[in-house]
């Protein structure tokens, strides 16, 4: 009987040993790592993303300087140039995921408005539309700008024919030979270029 109860107590006492261990207040407070679940990161993903899509002020990728009549811009390689061009400088297709554009550069008289007017005529607009005139820097110089949305008649590969829902920006630089930027194409792609075309009409410079 002695020696049951010497192992009774050996036996109760390596419990509460046990139990003891387990309420160790250090070992309660701590905590499991946090387990890594597909698509989660410590970092914050939405301010990384609004970073990324922050505009750099260049125009991406590759790009050429070309020189016009009194002024000159870069191209991006991306824009494909139409060549063999008589009534225009250059003449570009600029691709985006709205639609093609066409952009032209070059150099004509006759007068900044009446060819601003005669390009507003070319877009049906419906009743009441009318035409935005502003002014923007190009080169240092104070330029003349018309924004004007309707109907086009276009001729550009898979788009021609009249076109519902279009838009072109005109720009007039006064130069000794007025020298013109003319867009055109659908309303939704012209509106998703605005930015890179600013960013275009920065890097014009005067020789």
């Amino acid at each position: 009987m002695r020696r049951s109860g010497v192992c009774l107590l050996i036996v109760l006492f390596s419990v509460v040993t046990v139990i003891s261990g387990c309420s160790d207040p250090e070992l309660n407070s701590m905590e499991a790592p946090p387990v890594a679940t597909a698509g989660s990161s410590t970092e914050d993903d939405s301010s990384a993303g609004d970073a990324a899509a922050e505009k750099s002020g260049e125009l991406a990728g590759d790009v050429t300087t070309r020189e016009y009549a009194g002024i000159s811009f870069d191209i991006p390689a991306a824009w494909s140039e139409i060549p063999n061009q008589t009534m225009v400088d250059s003449k570009y297709i600029v691709h985006t995921a709205q639609g093609d554009m066409e952009l032209t550069l070059t150099s004509m008289g006759g007068g900044i408005e009446a060819n601003l007017n005669r390009w507003v005529g070319q877009v049906g607009q419906a009743p009441g539309d009318e035409p935005t005139w502003s002014t923007v820097d190009v080169a240092g110089i104070e330029s003349r700008m018309v924004d004007v949305r309707g109907s086009f008649d276009s001729r550009l590969p898979g788009q021609s024919g009249t076109q519902d829902n279009w838009r072109l920006i005109g720009i007039a630089v006064p130069l000794p030979r007025d020298f013109f930027v003319k867009l055109v194409g659908p309303r939704e792609a012209v509106a998703e270029f605005q930015d890179d075309l600013t960013v275009f009409l920065k890097t014009a410079k005067q020789p």
